[in-house]
């Protein structure tokens, strides 16, 4: 069922984005910070879409719903929805499960951000304000915090109330637009909090949501990858070390040249976990800034994709998607088969073993 398109006229597809400016994926990318895309680490920015889950298993986030999240590892109210049921997450958070639209997560503790997505900044003003009469109590840096930053204190310990978790730590919380962000102290939220520029500024972002909001499906969970992720081991992190980004970058930038193909790194990558009429699917989308590109790209990325996953029949869609006012995506589009039915949980899989072909586009590696 593949159908890669010959020529770059022909397989340019217009992705016009029907709500983007309301989704929850333009939402999520307004708050979490351009270095998801720009940073040049082996992290990974994690997505849940709460609500379209919820309504893809009738309406609830029960454990069945929430069981096929698999990137709500580290993500402190997805953890604690896991672990609890609705009405216990509602007793020891002080919000209503119900009220919440996506998740997200970013970096690695101590570091590691959670992200609490809301309706509308209204929503999330109103929760920010509830947790007063919860045991914050304000910092100077317009933040708060439920006890002093960084303390283990196994008394109060609770892995299903998302405030204190498995360690009884103290959460130290910011208000950003239509969403709290939550991490073990303050250092780590100032960068988020500081007004700099926003994933959904970068030129990745803005392709990557195009591409994403125009496939037909709802996008339950989606992984965004830094080009880091594209040269898998093709060059030695040390390398980096002590290079400010623009020299990181410089430095990535040379390993891909020397790959057989010449193509430069995609900008940023997209693995989404989509449920359609006819079952769940895979999006993987590559953000380039010159289509010509794109196209080669998309071509090497479906044959290393039927190389993993080695079955009889080729279930991969591959297409070029233009987006406005310029720039490609890479799009390939697989359907779920008898043997791997979500093909997002294969995908996860391999990326989480660091050996996923499909984004190592032209490295020879």
């Amino acid at each position: 069922m593949n159908r890669l398109v010959p020529a770059l006229a022909l397989a340019l597809v217009v992705a016009t984005p029907v709500v983007a400016e309301d989704s929850n994926l333009h939402a999520v990318l307004s708050v979490l910070p351009d270095t998801v895309f720009s940073d040049l680490t082996p992290d990974v920015a994690r997505y849940l879409d709460l609500s379209a889950i919820a309504e893809a298993h009738g309406g609830a986030l029960g454990r069945e719903a929430l069981s096929r999240a698999l990137l709500g590892g580290g993500i402190r109210p997805a953890e604690a929805l896991a672990l609890g049921s609705p009405e216990s997450f509602a007793e020891k958070s002080g919000i209503d499960s119900a009220t919440l639209a996506f998740v997200a997560g970013i970096g690695q503790p101590p570091g590691a951000v959670s992200v609490w997505g809301f309706a509308d900044a209204e929503a999330a003003t109103t929760a920010f304000s509830g947790l007063s009469g919860r045991g914050f109590t304000e910092l100077p840096s317009k933040m708060i915090a439920n006890g002093e930053p960084g303390i283990v204190d196994l008394a109060t310990r609770d892995p299903a109330d998302p405030w204190r978790g498995p360690m009884g730590q103290a959460s130290v919380v910011g208000l950003s637009g239509p969403a709290l962000l939550q991490a073990g102290d303050a250092a780590a939220l100032e960068p988020l909090l500081a007004g700099g520029p926003s994933a959904l500024d970068t030129l990745a972002g803005r392709i990557l949501l195009d591409a994403l909001e125009a496939e037909e499906g709802a996008v339950l969970q989606a992984a965004f990858l830094n080009p880091w992720h594209g040269l898998g081991g093709g060059i030695d992190p040390a390398t980096l070390a002590g290079k400010n980004p623009d020299e990181a970058r410089a430095a990535l930038e040379q390993a891909a040249a020397g790959a057989s193909s010449g193509l430069p790194l995609w900008q940023g990558a997209a693995l989404a976990d989509l449920e359609t009429s006819e079952g769940p699917a895979l999006v993987v989308a590559f953000a380039y800034a010159d289509c010509t590109d794109a196209q080669a790209a998309v071509d090497g990325a479906a044959n290393l994709w039927r190389e993993m996953d080695g079955t009889a029949e080729d279930l991969a869609e591959a297409s070029v998607a233009e987006s406005q006012p310029s720039g490609c995506a890479a799009i390939l589009r697989i359907a779920g088969h008898d043997d791997t039915p979500r093909p997002f949980n294969q995908a996860t899989h391999a990326l989480m073993a660091g050996n996923l072909p499909a984004l190592r586009i032209g490295t020879g590696d």
